[in-house]
Formats: C-alpha cells, sequence, structure tokens
C-alpha cells in the first residue's frame, strides 16, 4: 500500500508543471489541461482502490 501511494503522489508532482502553465496561460496550457485533468482521474482511481485495500486490511485484523 505505502509503494503504491508513493507512486500516486510521484504522478502527481509530476502534474505540478503543467497546473503551473495553465494557472499562467503559457505556452502549452491548452495540451496541459487534458494532461492534467487526466493524471488527476486516474490518481483518483488509484486512490480509491489503496483505500479499499487499507479497508479489507482492517477488517481482516478485526476478525482476528
Amino acid at each position: 500500500m505505502r509503494e503504491e501511494l508513493e507512486n500516486i503522489i510521484r504522478d502527481l508532482k509530476e502534474v505540478m508543471s503543467d497546473l503551473d502553465k495553465i494557472e499562467v496561460g503559457s505556452y502549452g496550457y491548452k495540451s496541459a489541461a487534458p494532461r492534467a485533468r487526466k493524471a488527476l482521474m486516474e490518481a483518483s482511481k488509484e486512490l480509491r482502490d489503496v483505500r479499499t485495500a487499507i479497508q479489507d486490511v482492517k477488517n481482516s485484523h478485526e476478525e482476528k
């Protein structure tokens, strides 16, 4: 789980430059917007999976 979360954080850090382009409206901001939205959507899906895994581990501990 930790490794998955670290990968998500790394991917989100990579999107920061695209977000800067979008906010400033600098060259390439139109292509940066879809990349940023896609990365954020993927991160939300991956975070949902991590959350589910955490819940499963918690429940398995309660059953013992």
